[in-house]
């Protein structure tokens, strides 16, 4: 079996998003037409990979050809080139699961069950976070986890020995009009539970940044905070860090403040 790089599956799925094709299925980027699960089959496809099968749906793909496919709990679990998938309801009336993959039917499948999957998406970047899909009418891109739930890779990609993409090192910091605290919450929503109480003024590292919400790192965590409560630049109308340095002689004090800034009197 012929292997691709994760930067080639890419590649490919690029070359069908640009083109911008129609949604319907069964399609696969030929035409100009394309439908979700299509949109992965033709990008292997005009990387060179031959025999592509498996794919002619989500959930037998779910099922029968994804490896590693698991739950995704942020996007530290992401990688370039994985696949993501979304779910429904399995009586879902616009998109339920069909009956062959029902209990008590040729292709229940009891590690899976009834759960019923309904789209597929491709992690084309991860910093910052980009799922690249096709929907109706048109293909798009999502800047955040969202409604993706599941991940898991193709048989056709080589994912060993992929350079990882590094996080962005940019540094902000937490500000407030009110309160000492803003919290860090382990998922991107107001609604979770688990969080962190970060003091206004400290100094976080921004790992990526998904819609209203920002990935970032504090004191060896890892946590989503909203936009607003980040700013590039210093408090308005306060000095974060006052350092004061007696004894020094006029030199030390002249190489300390051509690194840190700051004043000698």
């Amino acid at each position: 079996m012929k292997k691709i790089t994760p930067d080639q599956y890419c590649e490919g799925v690029e070359s069908i998003f640009v083109e911008d094709p129609d949604y319907a299925l069964g399609y696969d980027g030929r035409d100009h037409k394309c439908d979700c699960i299509g949109m992965g089959r033709g990008a292997l496809t005009r990387m060179g990979v031959e025999n592509v099968t498996g794919m002619s749906g989500t959930n037998y793909a779910a099922r029968n050809t994804l490896l590693d496919l698991r739950k995704i709990t942020g996007t530290a679990d992401l990688k370039k080139g994985d696949v993501v998938l979304k779910v429904r309801d399995k009586d879902d009336k616009s998109l339920p699961l069909p009956d062959r993959y029902r209990k008590g039917h040729k292709d229940y499948d009891p590690k899976w069950g009834e759960t019923n999957f309904t789209h597929y998406g491709t992690v084309t970047s991860v910093y910052p976070l980009v799922i690249t899909h096709m929907t109706s009418p048109k293909a798009k891109k999502d800047t955040s986890i969202g409604k993706w739930e599941y991940v898991g890779r193709l048989p056709w990609v080589d994912y060993e020995g992929q350079a990882e993409e590094q996080p962005m090192t940019e540094w902000v910091r937490v500000c407030a009009e009110s309160g000492k605290t803003v919290k860090m919450r382990a998922e991107p929503s107001s609604k979770c539970r688990l969080y962190w109480d970060v003091p206004v003024g400290a100094e976080v590292q921004l790992i990526a940044r998904e819609n209203d919400w920002s990935r970032i790192r504090w004191a060896g965590q890892e946590g989503y905070m909203m936009n607003r409560f980040l700013t590039a630049g210093e408090m308005p109308g306060e000095s974060l860090y006052t350092v004061t340095i007696r004894g020094l002689t006029k030199e030390q004090a002249e190489e300390i403040t051509a690194i840190y800034g700051g004043t000698i009197e």
